[in-house]
């Protein structure tokens, strides 16, 4: 009875598929001459035309064009000016009058009661700071579970993504961090015993050299790829050996630069300098490379502090640019001093070696 059944209509002969239930029921059974007996009632009666459209609250400002033409009207609840066609307003595929009315109760329908909004947000671990505005905006709030401000939208929430970027990332990182007995035991394979918990690869893990006594702060990655303590290290600069602090300069470029070296070292950094034009103004010795550092540092820091800025790149001096400064702000006489006023307690024995 509910089947739809091929036909062909005797009054205007077009094909169709109307149930026995539709014909039992009073319809007509042929769409195109539904369509025509409405067409025509309609155009020949304005006023049935036109309490259809006040039955959808809409108000005509024209007269009647007929049902298929665009009919410019007023609507009775927001006084917009839209023109529906009547044939839209009637029969199986009817639509509203109204678009703006019909956009708002969209949004209305698509509105979830606000203090059942925040109930679930606050269930999922999100504080709202701001009123709900629907499922689809960004919503700021209050992550309880990293202390951030994070803008999920309540959609997601409901389809159950996470809501926190912040969040999501110390999961995964939580999920791939390392087993804080596998990275102990690898610190000491490579003889370094840790003085501190285990955070991740890439941090700085104080640990105690098992050889020469000494603290350092290694990562796990760099001891997994070879290194091991800097002090014991038989390459590249010792820090537990004599060192100097060095002043160059560069005639050409007009700069200076302050720099360390071992104290004995074969193709040190100097000669290394020297192939790119530096000249060797000042060095002065100290019993450790952590003095050497330490006297550096300090001198950077003050320097950079006062902006006195990085005055080569990478492509002038590709091994120590960092250090360099601009030669007419900075003296390599200044360098000079400031390394006699830092140089530290246990290096005031040693007698500074001064070219010029």
């Amino acid at each position: 009875m509910d089947t739809p059944w091929p036909t062909r209509c005797l009054a205007c002969g077009m094909p169709g598929t109307p149930t026995l239930g539709s014909i039992r029921r009073g319809q007509g059974g042929c769409y195109p001459c539904g369509r025509r007996q409405a067409n025509e009632s309609m155009r020949h009666d304005p006023e049935a035309a036109a309490a259809v459209m006040r039955e959808a609250g809409l108000e005509p400002l024209e007269p009647y064009p007929g049902t298929a033409f665009p009919w410019k009207s007023r609507c009775t609840r927001c006084s917009a000016t839209v023109s529906p066609r009547l044939q839209s307003l009637t029969g199986q595929s009817r639509r509203p009058g109204c678009k703006p009315c019909a956009d708002r109760a969209h949004g209305v329908a698509q509105r979830h009661d606000e203090d059942l909004a925040v109930a679930e947000m606050r269930e999922h671990g999100f504080e709202p700071q701001e009123p709900y505005r629907g499922v689809k905006h960004p919503w700021r709030c209050l992550c309880h579970g990293c202390g951030t401000i994070t803008s999920p939208t309540f959609g997601s929430i409901l389809a159950g993504q996470s809501g926190c970027r912040r969040c999501a990332d110390l999961r995964a990182a939580a999920a791939r961090r390392e087993d804080p007995e596998r990275a102990a035991a690898s610190m000491r394979e490579s003889g370094l015993d840790p003085l501190e918990p285990y955070t991740t690869s890439m941090t700085p893990w104080r640990c105690r050299c098992t050889t020469c006594g000494r603290t350092s702060t290694p990562t796990l990655a760099k001891i997994r790829s070879g290194r091991g303590c800097k002090y014991c290290a038989h390459h590249g600069f010792n820090r537990a050996a004599p060192a100097r602090v060095y002043v160059v300069t560069h005639h050409q470029l007009h700069a200076v630069k302050i720099g360390v070296a071992g104290a004995h070292q074969r193709n040190d950094r100097i000669t290394q300098h020297a192939r790119y034009g530096w000249t060797l103004f000042y060095e002065h010795h100290v019993p450790t490379g952590d003095d050497a550092l330490a006297v550096e540092q300090a001198i950077l820091r003050r320097l950079r502090a006062a902006g006195h800025g990085v005055f080569l790149t990478a492509a002038q001096l590709p091994n120590g640019w960092t250090e360099t400064f601009d030669g007419q702000r900075v003296s390599a006489a200044e360098l000079r001093d400031a390394i006699r006023d830092e140089r530290p307690a246990a290096a005031l024995s040693a007698e500074p070696l001064t070219l010029f």
